[in-house]
């Protein structure tokens, strides 16, 4: 499975205003709930924050990459946000998150989830990904270049 699997044009908050952390998974979560018609919207997003509270999933760069198990769902489902101006996240560098990409599988999905975690860690590594997601206001020019970041850096 591949990250442009997963992620539609639909499923991207192209100019996400900065707010408090939870806040933002919170409106992430109902978001994802709302894109991939998941039933139980504020489980989700229970589950997002616990599992945000147990560790930061800012992982640095100004990336973060929320994500949880959850019976609700019978795939691996994503959204994705951009915030230019950058949102505290205690992230493990410090530094505003800018980009995000939020993550629900079903619990009998680890593999593939670690997996798709892995892909986006080391595509959002290079610098010039993240300037360029950073720098496009268009849902379709983001996800061509994580499709292009796929393919060069992540591999087939």
């Amino acid at each position: 499975m591949k990250i442009q699997d997963i992620l539609y044009i639909n499923s991207i908050l192209i100019d996400l205003k900065p707010a408090e952390k939870d806040a933002v998974i919170t409106q992430m979560g109902q978001f994802l709930a709302s894109v991939h018609n998941i039933k139980d919207p504020d489980l989700l997003v229970r589950k997002m924050l616990e599992r945000e509270a147990q560790v930061s999933t800012g992982i640095g760069f100004g990336i973060a990459i929320p994500h949880t198990r959850i019976d609700l769902v019978d795939r691996i489902c994503m959204v994705s946000a951009r915030c230019v101006d950058g949102i505290e996240f205690e992230s493990l560098d410090d530094k505003p998150v800018h980009l995000i990409f939020m993550l629900v599988s079903p619990p009998d999905k680890s593999d593939e989830l670690r997996n798709l975690l892995a892909s986006l860690s080391k595509i959002m590594s290079y610098e010039d990904m993240r300037e360029k997601l950073l720098a496009t206001s268009d849902p379709e020019a983001f996800i061509n270049l994580i499709v292009d970041g796929e393919n060069k850096y992540a591999g087939k």
